[in-house]
């Protein structure tokens, strides 16, 4: 298995290092229509995401994106997505700041800036989140920047400098969120697990993740203590697999479950920025 076979790793690592991408306009996909994707747009973004996991795509001005985007998606066989509490039509949650109490509390429902982190690192096994969508209908006035990094060149780039990093962070109980109670009601169990892992489902090397600190924990030993130092420092550095963008409206990125961050944003009250961003349990392959 990848994760202690070393042999299986090298061969791994270098396939992976052959197709990265490094350069952000290889990326893109330009769609011509949302609704009848084009084999060729179809395919290269089906290999952008077998290679980095990641691709970035532009359509055109269309006056409801969201069933645009609902068909992007199904057509890359994302069906089975997270009906989580802030989802709408077809599993589209619309990421905007939000004055209710039970959305503003979390940061992606703010003008604040986001961390690195992997969507749903609070999910039970059975609701793992292996795929997501992030769609700009509306970008902010200042900020809102996007970046993400493709968490199996992290796992690479922290084997190469330090094997027993990443042997600290595949301990099973690496990293904990506990229970999330909304008036005295548990509305998520408490979550174990480790921070590097192969999906039982695709077979991939996978990721669990947040920088945030706050109501995390992570197992009492000072191998993975020191482990999440040195991965935070790699996240926080800049690599030829860093990327950057500031969306514009028509343009999105699919993924599986990339690690990415937001940075802060200034708003237009009157017409304050908007995505929309689906989460599936299944990766696009």
């Amino acid at each position: 298995m990848l994760l202690n076979n070393l042999d299986e790793y090298q061969y791994w690592r270098d396939e992976k290092l052959a197709h990265a991408p490094t350069q952000l306009n290889d990326c893109i996909v330009e769609i011509d229509d949302a609704f009848n994707l084009r084999l060729a747009e179809k395919d290269k973004i089906l290999s952008l995401c077998q290679q980095g996991n990641f691709a970035l795509f532009q359509i055109q001005p269309i006056e409801q994106y969201d069933k645009a985007i609902i068909s992007i998606n199904t057509q890359l066989g994302l069906k089975d997505f997270d009906q989580h509490l802030f989802v709408k039509t077809g599993g589209l949650a619309h990421i905007t700041q939000s004055d209710k109490k039970d959305q503003g509390e979390f940061i992606p429902y703010t003008d604040k800036n986001l961390g690195w982190h992997t969507d749903g690192y609070y999910n039970a096994i059975e609701q793992r989140i292996r795929a997501f969508s992030l769609f700009c209908v509306k970008p902010a006035v200042q900020g809102g920047v996007n970046e993400w990094v493709d968490p199996q060149m992290i796992y690479l780039l922290l084997h190469e400098d330090n094997p027993d990093v990443v042997k600290a962070l595949i301990h099973p109980k690496a990293m904990s969120i506990p229970e999330h109670k909304v008036d005295g009601k548990v509305r998520r169990a408490t979550s174990t697990g480790p921070i590097f892992f192969i999906d039982e489902l695709s077979k991939q090397l996978s990721m669990r993740y947040t920088q945030r600190k706050k109501h995390i924990e992570f197992f009492d030993s000072l191998e993975i203590q020191q482990a999440v130092t040195y991965l935070d420092a790699l996240l926080n550095t800049t690599t030829d697999y860093h990327f950057k963008h500031l969306m514009k409206t028509g343009q999105g990125i699919v993924c599986n479950n990339i690690l990415h961050k937001r940075n802060a944003f200034t708003d237009d009250e009157d017409n304050p920025r908007l995505l929309l961003r689906g989460r599936y349990f299944n990766r696009i392959e």
